[in-house]
């Protein structure tokens, strides 16, 4: 998959977190959205670059940040696809500019992209949609819904559900984008393995057998063995993080 981001639109900056957004305007950029956000999708797939850097959303930056998130700016980047213009919630009506499926692809990519540069993990609590927010960090968001609903696919509904799908495309746009390295001093790759049987939900990442969580990761997740304590196995993800996980959800990779 090749990159979309221009590398100058991603400064060097301490990064923690990805929020994605809809603009709940037409399928074009306007002031106001390039003002909130690092990057927006419009309805052509275009992206257009806000009027903040991303590193001045970085934490002690003393600069003016782009601020797409109530209370919860600093450190996190905001993605934004201009869509959703007099939507309605209940019942649901994707208004006169709904999202597009389009929009949709194109945000992964850049999401993927974007969390490899700033080597952001994949988890709820690092790569999560503005509905998520209040819920998952605990920072109330004024009852915002983007997103909680596709008007490409209405069978997905709710924020954590739609969530979910995003991280597990981004997982496997990150696969393509930053496959795991052959090792170079040794004959053979290693045993590779993939994420099955989680969705909708994710796989616990831990700091070693059976202990502390220090992550997620979806469904799709490409993974190398590197050790072995009975069910539970120590793997690397195509980043490079390396942690425990049960190997019930782990099947080999021909």
């Amino acid at each position: 998959m090749a990159d979309l981001i221009p590398k100058d639109w991603m400064p060097d900056a301490r990064m923690e977190r990805i929020h994605v957004h809809w603009t709940a305007g037409r399928h074009a950029a306007n002031a106001t959205d390039r003002k909130s956000y690092h990057i927006l999708i419009e309805g052509t797939g275009a992206l257009v670059r806000g009027d903040r850097s991303i590193a001045a959303n970085a934490r002690g930056s003393g600069l003016p940040p782009a601020s797409h998130t109530l209370n919860a700016n600093t450190g996190a980047i905001g993605v934004s696809m201009c869509c959703m213009h007099q939507a309605e919630e209940h019942p649901f009506a994707g208004g006169a500019a709904p999202l597009l499926k389009l929009q949709w692809d194109t945000m992964v990519a850049v999401v993927a992209q974007l969390a490899r540069r700033y080597a952001i993990p994949v988890t709820r609590a690092t790569i999560l949609t503005h509905a998520e927010v209040h819920a998952t960090l605990g920072i109330p968001q004024r009852n915002k819904w983007d997103i909680t609903r596709l008007a490409f696919d209405p069978s997905v509904v709710g924020a954590h559900p739609v969530g979910d799908r995003m991280r597990l495309e981004v997982a496997v746009a990150l696969d393509a984008l930053s496959p795991a390295p052959t090792p170079t001093l040794v004959p053979e790759r290693l045993p590779r393995f993939r994420v099955q049987g989680v969705a909708p939900s994710t796989l616990t990442f831990r700091r070693n057998p059976a202990g502390e969580a220090t992550g997620a990761l979806p469904e799709g997740t490409l993974v190398e063995r590197l050790a072995m304590s009975q069910q539970w196995w120590q793997v690397r993800t195509p980043r490079g993080f390396v942690g425990w996980v049960s190997s019930d959800f782990l099947v080999a990779v021909p």
